[in-house]
């Protein structure tokens, strides 16, 4: 089912996003700024409302 691969893709790309946001830490060697940090939150929020949308319209 191309849903499931594609949730699979999305759970991996997540597991990517863990790691370079810990990666990123104040005090390492390669920290993300602060208008880093909140463009990756603004996008983080947008895809949450996505998915919330795609999940309601599971539910009907």
């Amino acid at each position: 089912m191309l849903a499931t691969s594609e949730i699979a893709k999305l759970k991996r790309e997540i597991a990517t996003l863990r790691d370079i946001v810990g990666q990123s830490r104040p005090g390492t060697k390669n920290p993300m700024s602060s208008a880093e940090r909140r463009s990756l939150k603004s996008e983080i929020d947008r895809c949450i409302l996505e998915l919330d949308e795609l999940r309601g319209k599971l539910s009907q």
